[in-house]
């Protein structure tokens, strides 16, 4: 079977940055890597898009 690949994009420059990113971890963790090829995109505080090798 083909795995599906989704980007979980977290991060960012509001108040609510850690929140984030402990929720995309949690999602991530949760997902089955059997069925999905998942792509971390964090955004730093600053705005930063990072690519997914950077945000791991």
């Amino acid at each position: 079977m083909k795995k599906l690949r989704i980007g979980v994009v977290f991060g960012g420059r509001s108040g609510e940055h850690e929140v984030s990113v402990r929720s995309a971890r949690a999602v991530i963790e949760a997902l089955d890597p059997r069925k999905y090829d998942v792509v971390p995109i964090a955004i730093t505080k600053e705005g930063k898009w990072l690519s997914p090798a950077e945000a791991a």
